[in-house]
């Protein structure tokens, strides 16, 4: 690896240390007479107005000019050449990442003879086949965007999808997954390029900072970039622009307020009064420092802020807390049957059965006396539920309390002509709370919000002009995020774990713990209820981003190279100590495909202390991963004449395997090589058992750390990422242009496992897992009092490396591919621009992203399903456990150790010496995305602007449809189950009326400050509902009829449980069955009120779901489920007004 990778790493010191891919745009042209003769040697310059920072070039012998690293703006272009008038275009808008088309046309005459052409440039792209949208300063200031996340406004590009939350109010910007949850067409959400100034955001799965609204200049979308300068990304890139100074002092002061007393109930199904009161105060400033030299950006903002929450749970009532279920009924009005499991009896013909509680009672003697105590820490339902069964018995609205502070300053250096520089430090800090809505204050009450959200971003920028035609660019940056959970009031120590087990069984998993909370209780059959913590977190991923590239203007050719490297360092954990989770099956009358929608309770589950066999206990140490990146690319944009663009790139790539500075990580396991005790003294598996698994055992798989002879990477890094890149761009007419462009993406093995941020890679033998003990014929073999017995079923210990090769040996034991091959998106888009009447521009673009690598989580141990379809209950029998007290501790150290007992059809596995395997990151899955995206956009002028866009599309995964095919390897490709239709709309309108406008531009003061001044602003979004996923059970081959009633949203009928030992044989969907469709309107009305010339103030009211709406979550597709076929809760808020005052100057 060093000698791979010290070459490279020189080469790209050489190009300069910065990040690589830029924010800024290009400004270029053809120089040409009046009778289209191109003229070489014309002087041009770009001023902006702003700043009065001014570039000059020369058209080269075609007649050609480019104006690189141009920042956002509005600008000045003129041309001259003696003989010729001078030409001069004003007002010339520069979006970020823009590639801005300027024509100058010179007519003969004398150069202090000026010609002046007011016109607005074209809005259509002829010079590259990349597919993007910018989002201006204009519609970031008028739109209404709740959350007051710059990133949001992305989703006005059809090719984006939201994949945070359907809610748009919960996109705070300091959620970081609210940024990094976008899909941008071809499944890349968690998995795009998110860059402020050009720095990058993205660490891991999660974007690090937004800077408040008020200090963003611009926010922009690439969906298919054909410049070989992009990439780390599965390929969509995010840009933001901060605001930079000007030559004039500028900024703002202002305020967002909700009051209760305006707002609607924020929830119709919990129907709780909207509290909602909530404070967000700030401003920025930008100043000259020294005139066109030197100039200074500053943003504050302070969010004291109450999110609206609702708690929807299923309880025990009165009757059933003591065990009385007499009275609990099933969906269809009988009473819902209690079993005893602790009774299962196996006939002989393969049925099983078990008795029932007497008076549907169960006796105080064989309840669980843990259960009871935990009874007392669980409170009352406060209504009578949904339906007969009482699903969802307690509802409450309660608060999630944010405050958040965001700091960003940006100071620009004009040093020369030849020298440009740019710093910027932003941070921001969030702490996290909520109060307990319980009526009991309640210990076992999950805070699901406590902790910090703090984030800082550092970057510096140089650009260097090295001479005519080359230009040299510098970055350096720094980002970092904390994302901890933490609540002091939750916790209990674990002295409060030991009066609930004075055994104190957990003690070996609580070292370097960061707190002990309540034990996490899942409760799920009719409805479902959670009471404590399980896993939570604490991540400090941080990132160090060097990387340079210099452009070169060829005549012809525009040519760039460069290369780039990130250090990824982390330390995190996700601590997750124990899990205890109960469902109705173990009390239902059979444990072969029980119909639970009848019979078996879970809260009679919980009172027996029956654990399900997904209940465990966890140990996971502090990590502290590290990769690293490196990049290069070079990119010819080649201008073959007047009306052909060819764009050609390649790009390379590579990362480091995940490694841990002490070699606490471990390698992928080896399937193929023996375990030479386990060869010597293989275990007496009894032959019947062999002979129904119809092949020899090998006993295979030692376990290997990293490090000592080994490599120390987690997987083996591919050294072949290659990424060509094409694009044609044709003009067709001055106001015409056809695109076609090819670009390809290979996922960073990062952004496919992210072990950096998650904290939650295990680290077998530092780590340990012990899970419960399975049931066997359909009886519990752990029960929640001691769940982890000392003489069957003891917690495995972290032992680090002392084990080695045996290290996993009878546990459960996971993995990445060695050979990470990641993920390649393949990405195509044709896209037709014209430009229309009335400063309207149109695209139209179909879009194809072919996906293949695709990860998936290979298990690897499962028994054949075709020998369960076959023996049936024969495989549930319980049999001597061949490795019970197996060999020594010391070489058979797992959990199958001490079982002394265990089900037939566990000795079938392929790995009978080991529990679940799983391999992480497996390459192989596909994916297949098509749309057909429509666009129309006017810029502002004459007081309106707007932009719709339509996205239809449809998408196909790789799939296993059953488990049949997973055990084979079998995948098909099946309809995605996202929203096919969707609609985004923004519109800015100032009304004529006033001075400078149409109407009553001649008023008096007094009529004036009535009547002028006024704006409004709107935002829609329309999805098509989800289409429903199914999951295995009998039903129809066709889509049954469609009621889209929120109590019977599909006809029932057609539906039944899955019998035993069969396998899958329904739809995963159907093509015409979807969920609620989801849209929302959001709108604003404004008046400002002039102070001085420089001074406006402004009152502004915001209204979001302003019809008021609503729109239902999906219903449930489960036919077992209470709630089959209804839809039970709410996915978006009632009506919210938001009040604004802001100073602008």
């Amino acid at each position: 690896m060093k000698q791979f990778a010290a070459p490279l790493l020189l080469w790209m010191l050489s190009c300069g240390s910065v990040f690589a891919q830029d924010y800024r745009a290009k400004v270029q042209g053809t120089v040409s007479d009046s009778t289209g003769a191109v003229i070489a040697e014309a002087q041009l310059k770009l001023r902006n107005i702003n700043t009065g920072v001014e570039v000059a070039k020369t058209s080269n012998q075609s007649g050609q000019f480019l104006f690189d690293f141009v920042e956002p703006g509005t600008y000045e272009l003129t041309a001259e050449l003696t003989g010729f008038s001078r030409f001069v275009q004003r007002d010339i808008l520069v979006q970020t990442r823009g590639d801005v088309t300027v024509n100058p046309v010179l007519n003969v005459g004398q150069v202090v003879e000026t010609v002046n052409v007011a016109a607005q440039t074209v809005e259509v792209q002829f010079n590259t086949a990349t597919m993007s949208l910018t989002v201006d300063r204009k519609m970031l200031t008028d739109l209404p965007v709740l959350a007051r996340n710059p990133f949001t406004l992305v989703l006005l590009d059809p090719a984006v999808v939201n994949r945070y939350t359907t809610n748009l109010a919960t996109r705070n910007p300091f959620y970081m997954w609210s940024s990094s949850q976008l899909d941008v067409g071809g499944n890349t959400t968690q998995r795009n390029e998110l860059q402020l100034d050009g720095a990058p955001l993205q660490l891991g799965y999660k974007g690090s900072y937004a800077p408040p609204m008020d200090a963003t200049q611009e926010v922009a979308v690439q969906q298919n970039a054909v410049d070989a300068e992009y990439g780390h990304s599965a390929g969509g890139v995010l840009t933001l622009s901060v605001k930079s100074g000007t030559n004039e002092y500028h900024g703002t002061a202002y305020y967002f307020g909700r009051n209760p007393a305006l707002n609607a109930v924020t929830n119709s199904v919990v129907r709780a009064p909207n509290l909602v009161r909530n404070h967000i105060y700030g401003g920025t400033l930008g100043n000259p420092i020294v005139k066109n030299k030197l100039f200074n950006f500053v943003s504050f903002e302070r969010w004291q802020t109450k999110d609206p929450r609702q708690a929807i749970m299923t309880l025990p009532t009165e009757l059933e807390r003591g065990g009385d279920f007499s009275q609990s009924l099933n969906p269809d009005g009988g009473l819902r049957a209690l079993f005893d499991p602790f009774t299962t009896q196996l006939s002989s013909a393969g049925v099983a059965s078990r008795t029932p509680f007497p008076g549907n009672r169960i006796p105080v003697s064989q309840m669980d006396p843990l259960a009871v105590r935990f009874m007392k820490d669980i409170w009352l339902p406060n209504g009578p539920g949904d339906n007969i069964t009482g699903v969802n018995n307690y509802k409450q609205a309660y608060f999630w309390y944010l405050y958040n502070w965001n700091f960003n300053n940006r100071t620009d250096w004009n040093v020369n002509d030849k020298w440009k520089v740019f710093a910027r430090y932003s941070r921001f800090r969030t702490d996290l709370s909520q109060n307990n809505y319980t009526p009991n204050t309640s210990p076992a009450m999950t805070d699901d919000n406590g902790g910090v959200m703090n984030s800082r971003n550092i970057a510096a920028d140089a650009v260097w002009t090295a001479g005519p035609s080359t230009v040299v660019n510098f970055r350096w940056s720094y980002a970092t995020l904390n994302d901890d959970y933490d609540s002091p009031k939750s916790a209990i120590g674990a002295q409060g774990l030991k009066q609930f087990w004075p055994n104190a069984w957990y003690q070996s998993y609580l070292p370097g713990i960061p707190a002990v909370y309540y034990p996490n209780l899942i409760v799920s059959g009719v409805g479902s209820a959670s009471f404590g913590k399980g896993g939570y977190w604490y991540q400090h991923p941080q990132s160090y981003n060097y990387s340079g590239r210099i452009s070169r203007n060829m005549g012809r050719h525009y040519l760039k190279w460069g290369g780039e490297s990130r250090l990824l360092r982390g330390s995190s954990v996700r601590p997750n100590l124990m899990n205890f989770n109960f469902g109705p099956a173990l009390t239902a009358d059979t444990f072969q495909a029980p119909n639970t929608r009848l019979r078996g309770d879970a809260w009679a589950t919980f009172l027996l202390g029956a654990l399900e066999s997904n209940s465990q206990a966890q140990h996971i140490p502090l990590q502290e991963p590290r990769t690293d990146f490196y990049a290069g690319y070079i990119q010819d944009d080649f201008k073959v004449n007047k009306n052909l663009t060819i764009n050609l790139g390649l790009r390379y790539e590579y990362e480091t395997g995940l490694f841990d500075p002490q070699d606490r990580v471990s390698r992928p396991l080896d399937l193929s090589a023996p375990i030479p005790d386990m060869q010597k003294n293989p275990p007496p598996i009894p032959a019947d058992i062999a002979a129904l698994r119809g092949q020899p055992y090998h006993f295979t798989g030692p376990w290997q750390f990293a490090g000592n002879g080994n490599p120390r990477g987690m997987w083996d890094s591919n050294k072949k990422v290659f990424m060509p890149r094409v694009g044609v761009a044709i003009r067709l007419s001055d106001r015409t242009s056809l695109r076609a462009g090819y670009a390809r993406y290979v996922i960073p093995p990062l952004l496919v496992s992210d072990v950096l941020g998650a904290g939650d890679a295990r680290y077998a033998g530092f780590g340990a897992i012990t899970t419960v003990a399975p049931s066997l014929q359909g009886i519990p073999q752990a029960r929640l009092s001691d769940p982890f017995p000392a003489s069957s079923n003891p917690l495995i210990p972290p032992v680090q490396k002392s084990l080695g090769i045996y290290t996993r040996l009878g546990s459960q034991a996971d993995w990445n591919q060695k050979d990470m091959r990641t993920g390649v998106n393949d990405r195509f888009n044709i896209s037709f621009q014209r430009q229309l009447p009335f400063l309207m521009h149109a695209d139209i673009t179909y879009f194809m992203n072919f996906g293949h690598d695709l990860p998936y989580n290979d298990r690897l141990n499962l028994v054949d399903p075709n020998l369960s379809y076959t023996h049936k209950a024969l495989l549930d029998q319980a049999v001597a456990n061949p490795f019970y007290q197996y060999l020594t501790p010391e070489t058979f150290p797992g959990q199958l150790r001490n079982q002394k007992t265990v089900s037939r059809g566990s000795l079938l596995r392929p790995y009978p010496h080991y529990l679940d395997l799983t391999q992480f990151n497996t390459s192989g899955f596909l994916n297949r995305y098509h749309a057909l995206q429509v666009k129309v956009q006017r810029n502002f002028n004459n007081g309106l602007m707007f932009l719709v866009a339509y996205n239809f599309n449809r998408e196909r995964n790789s799939y296993f449809f059953n488990d049949l095919d997973e055990y084979a390897g079998r995948t098909t490709m099946l309809d995605s189950n996202n929203p096919r239709h969707r609609i985004s709309t923004a519109t800015v309108y100032e009304l004529p009326f006033g001075k400078g406008h149409k109407f009553l531009s001649n008023a008096n003061p007094f009529v004036n400050a009535v009547f002028g001044g006024w704006s409004t602003s709107t935002l829609l979004f329309y999805n098509s509902g989800n289409y429903l996923r199914f999951p295995s059970q009998v039903g129809p081959d066709a889509t049954p009829a469609v009621y889209r009633d929120r109590t019977k949203w599909f006809d029932l009928s057609a539906f039944n449980r899955q019998p035993a030992y069969t396998p899958r044989t329904n739809p995963w969907q159907y093509p015409d069955l979807t969920g609620p469709r989801n849209w929302n309107l959001d709108v604003t009305l404004s008046k400002f009120f002039p102070i001085t010339e420089r001074v406006r103030f402004e009152l502004r009211l915001e209204s979001y779901n302003l019809t008021n709406s609503f729109v239902p979550n999906d219903p449930s597709t489960t036919f077992t489920a209470a709630t089959f076929g209804r839809t039970t809760t709410q996915n978006n808020r009632g009506r919210e007004f938001q009040y604004t005052a802001r100073i602008h100057f």
